[in-house]
């Protein structure tokens, strides 16, 4: 018999961005018309999608490779390289999201129709059309893709039905499930019949719900003996506690004290937005009812001080109809008190997503008095990323932007001094250079004239002084 599939970990990778591309227009009487390089396209996402018609995580295959697409390099006369497709994986109602290497829960996917984009895909890199400027007609340059996210995931499935019955082993709970519901769970005569919860849907007058059979608890099961905890996180979210109880076995009263305690003892586990177990409607089934008589019933009913007790037989069907609009009575007040959510949004969106200008800058030194600069922060990275450093006039540009961004300023600030040492981005693989003010991003630090000015097209530059312009020609032919 196969079990309740409800863990499993997975691999995700986006795709990378494409590279931009780096191209001259040619026209007849005109070799060099400007730019036309188009850009990259961006690189797919990993989508987790919470859907309604799965019940557990059994269509997912343990230690999947979810990848998804890479963007398409630009290409001449400005066409712009295609989006990589997005992986999507689809998982049911309840399935939490965790780092696999940190276990830290990252998101909580809880109604139909939530997204999670677990994996950015890559930032497709701008071709030299949308870098030029008048002054840079046609840069010999491009930026390259930034390369996807990468992340280890592992999915937990915390099961979200209406109801959860809960007992000791062999109480009778799957026998129950079976005679209040559509689910055909094992039945056996002895102890641990059920290793994985089972769910099956209840039918009250017109209304219907959920009900899970949890494997039976022992004690100390919170404090993760036997399998406890594994049992015990499947009823952190279901709202409504049947506590289902042999009379015939022990004494009920310190069977149901047992329990509690077991569900008091994990309430340290549970998620800061869960509802205390305390709070949570309750009520008390006595069951193998026709093993005992009426007169029995009624003292073992008297026990529960403040409580709802009930007793009923699976085999004979004695209460079970009533237990039923009792069940349904619990559920539909549990659900007067929640309050539906407006939408479900997608969490951790693509749209908007740009990198944060914060960055960083700082002095450190060795033991033999070596002096450097870092420069770091997420928007250095990418811009380091983004850059060809084969190419002198790419190299030229990213250190525009970084003026641009601020950083040669906080750099003279800290009192850096020509020759210096810089180190960008990650300090594990920075760029390493000498600073050097003399160019123009440094120009208004050290009051000299640039040595030559970045970016611009000595071809075209050439070109210029050289042809006449069109007001030249105009004005030659008027004379």
């Amino acid at each position: 018999m196969t079990g309740l599939v409800d863990k499993v970990s997975l691999r995700c990778s986006a795709g990378d961005g494409g590279n931009g591309e780096t191209a001259v227009r040619r026209m007849k009487g005109k070799p060099f018309a400007g730019a036309s390089g188009g850009n990259g396209g961006d690189g797919g996402s990993v989508i987790i999608r919470c859907v309604e018609n799965l019940a557990d995580l059994s269509s997912i295959k343990p230690g999947s490779w979810l990848k998804a697409k890479p963007g398409e390099c630009g290409k001449g006369s400005m066409h712009n390289g295609a989006d990589g497709q997005d992986f999507v994986l689809s998982v049911p109602v309840g399935t939490v999201i965790e780092d696999s290497l940190t276990g830290e829960a990252l998101w909580d996917l809880s109604s139909a129709g939530q997204e999670v984009v677990v994996a950015k895909g890559g930032r497709g890199g701008k071709g030299n059309f949308a870098l030029s400027s008048p002054s840079r007609k046609a840069p010999g340059f491009a930026l390259k893709g930034t390369s996807g996210e990468e992340r280890e995931i592992t999915l937990e499935l915390k099961l979200s039905a209406s109801c959860a019955l809960i007992g000791l082993p062999n109480a009778g709970k799957s026998s129950l499930l079976a005679a209040l519901s559509n689910a055909k769970p094992q039945v056996g005569d002895w102890a641990f019949t059920t290793l994985s919860p089972n769910l099956g849907a209840v039918k009250a007058g017109e209304a219907s719900f959920t009900l899970e059979d949890v494997p039976g608890l022992i004690e100390g099961a919170a404090a993760g003996k036997g399998l406890g905890l594994e049992f015990l996180r499947h009823i952190e979210r279901i709202p409504v506690l049947a506590f289902v109880i042999d009379p015939t076995y022990k004494d009920p009263l310190s069977t149901y004290e047992i329990l509690v305690k077991e569900l008091e003892s994990y309430s340290d586990r549970l998620p800061e937005t869960a509802e205390p177990f305390s709070n949570r409607p309750r009520i008390v089934i006595l069951s193998k009812a026709d093993l005992y008589g009426k007169e029995e019933l009624e003292k073992f009913k008297s026990e529960f001080k403040g409580e709802t007790a009930v007793g009923v037989s699976a085999s004979t069907h004695e209460g079970i109809r009533e237990l039923k609009f009792d069940l349904l009575d619990l559920v539909e007040k549990s659900r007067a008190q929640e309050q539906a959510p407006a939408e479900t949004p997608v969490l951790n969106p693509l749209k908007g997503r740009k990198d944060s200008k914060d960055f960083s800058v700082k002095i450190e030194s060795d033991s033999h008095g070596k002096i450097w600069y870092e420069a770091d922060g997420s928007i250095i990275r990418t811009f380091i990323e983004q850059t060809d450093f084969s190419n002198d006039e790419a190299v030229g540009y990213l250190s525009d932007r970084l003026s641009a961004l601020g950083v040669e300023d906080l750099l003279v600030k800290a009192g850096i001094k020509p020759g210096e040492e810089v180190r960008l981005g990650n300090p594990e693989e920075a760029v390493i250079f000498n600073w050097n003010p003399s160019l123009i991003a440094g120009k208004k630090h050290m009051g000299s004239a640039p040595s030559s000015v970045r970016g611009r097209d000595e071809r075209l530059d050439s070109l210029s002084r050289t042809r006449r312009t069109n007001s030249q020609r105009r004005r030659e032919r008027k004379s």
